[in-house]
């Protein structure tokens, strides 16, 4: 019979895997963008519009966002976090309301896969806490 702490971790690990893919998911279209047309295009962006530089920068630190959080998920779940929700504001300041669903097609994964990783890190946290030998002998 499995014990409570081996269920717990296997739900985090389960939870931290979909973040991944999930996160992995929403930062490939941008990698592909890069790898085909970023040598064309990047040249063309300019600071004055809200869709240009602006939005390539959060889109890139979301996709760091996500690969740090491979490593360390409450710094890179919240990078990814603060990333979406800037996506969307600067796609529909830069574009109006007509976009916005556009602007949520591509920043919603990067939320939910930064929420994930945090929940992992808080869930990881807790496990560590409860199953503390100092905090166990405590409670007796």
């Amino acid at each position: 019979m499995r014990t409570a702490r081996q269920i717990d971790r296997y739900l985090t690990g389960g939870m931290r895997w979909i973040a991944r893919a999930l996160g992995l998911l929403a930062s490939g279209p941008f990698v592909l963008f890069l790898i085909y047309s970023g040598a064309r295009i990047f040249p063309k962006l300019s600071w004055s519009s809200l869709r240009g530089m602006p939005l390539f920068i959060v889109l890139a630190m979301a996709t760091v966002g996500i690969l740090i959080a491979w490593r360390w998920e409450m710094i890179g779940g919240a990078i990814a976090m603060l990333c979406a929700i800037a996506i969307s504001a600067l796609v529909y300041l830069g574009s109006g309301r007509g976009v916005i669903l556009a602007a949520l097609m591509i920043s919603v994964p990067f939320f939910v896969a930064g929420v994930l990783f945090l929940g992992c890190c808080w869930r990881t946290r807790q496990t560590q806490l409860s199953w503390h030998p100092l905090i166990d002998l405590e409670r007796q």
